[in-house]
């Protein structure tokens, strides 16, 4: 009788291993099964948009997904219109978005009602940060002289950000101007749907200085078409802005990561994100996504879904004193 409990308790046993391996290749087995939608909450030739396609190129190379695949450009409303679409796809995980800072950012500040916490959140991928440029011909020569310029009169130049106003961008010009005590209440803020417009209205001499991702700025520096004033990293960036001051060298606050990542519709099951979470996963450690980032000046800083979970979690709480702080949060 002893043995034959053993037999029993062995046969239930190895069913029950069975059962849990078939469910385990099962789950595994998930992958899309129909085009996938890649969306950029920005126009075409910004900073967002270089970023999804690249997401988009490396999949492809690499053939990490078996289906046909596009990047679609939803600009608006600070990314409103993009993440409205998403949300409306609960469930569906053959849609995705690129997002930044600005998931919290237009939340906190009320312009979309949508946060983090409605959406499965995929990936933080790499860091992008923030540069401040003028044309060369500009009396500016470093962020110092912005500041103190923005000082004497605050309303005295027009400031372009690459994002609606209270996102990321504004942020970034926030930092050091309240750093340099410059009443920013009265500053002119110009806001632009993507970094490719704002440096298009910098080119063509209708605003005074720009915010705006450094991969869109460095050809123009490199080719003499724009001066950097100061970039938002606590040490000087390699390659084409290794010239280019930092905030804190200045003696100004303005250290600020513009992280790039990907979330999802909120809804979708632990094996589609396991899915999502491999592909990431597989692109942030390969060579070609290296050599994408040494060449547009990105920081990788690849999370997963539960630690990016972890990360928006805390960094919304950071934005959040911030933007108190600012005047820029909603009631």
């Amino acid at each position: 009788m002893k043995n034959l409990f053993k037999i029993k308790y062995l046969s239930v046993s190895l069913a029950a291993f069975a059962a849990l391996s078939c469910g385990a290749a099962q789950a595994q087995a998930w992958k899309p099964d129909r085009h996938v939608e890649l969306i950029v909450p920005a126009s075409a030739g910004g900073s967002l948009d270089h970023v999804g396609r690249t997401f988009q190129k490396l999949w492809d190379d690499m053939k990490l997904v078996p289906v046909s695949s596009a990047v679609v450009n939803r600009s608006g409303g600070g990314h409103a219109v993009a993440y409205n679409f998403l949300n409306q796809q609960s469930g569906n995980p053959h849609f995705m978005s690129i997002t930044s800072s600005t998931l919290h950012t237009s939340h906190i500040n009320g312009r979309i009602k949508l946060s983090f916490r409605d959406f499965t959140p995929q990936a933080v991928m790499l860091t992008e940060y923030i540069a401040f440029a003028v044309r060369p011909e500009s009396p500016l020569k470093t962020g110092k002289d912005l500041i103190e310029a923005l000082r004497k009169d605050p309303g005295s130049l027009s400031l372009a950000i690459s994002s609606a106003l209270g996102g990321t961008h504004h942020i970034s010009f926030g930092l050091p101007l309240m750093s340099g005590k410059v009443d920013i209440k009265k500053a002119k803020m110009v806001a632009f749907n993507s970094t490719g417009e704002a440096v298009t209205a910098l080119l063509g001499g209708h605003v005074d200085v720009l915010s705006g991702g450094t991969v869109q700025i460095a050809p123009h520096v490199e080719s003499g078409r724009m001066r950097i004033l100061a970039v938002t990293s606590a040490q000087r960036l390699p390659g084409p802005l290794a010239s280019c001051p930092t905030w804190p060298e200045l003696g100004y606050k303005g250290v600020f990561e513009n992280w790039r990542g990907v979330i999802s519709p909120g809804k979708i099951t632990p094996e589609q994100t396991a899915y999502w979470d491999g592909v990431f996963g597989r692109i942030a450690g390969s060579a070609e996504f290296k050599a994408m980032a040494d060449k547009n000046q990105w920081v990788i800083n690849y999370k997963n879904s539960a630690e990016t979970r972890r990360f928006f979690e805390a960094e919304y709480a950071e934005l959040k004193e911030v933007m108190d702080f600012l005047g820029l949060a909603g009631k």
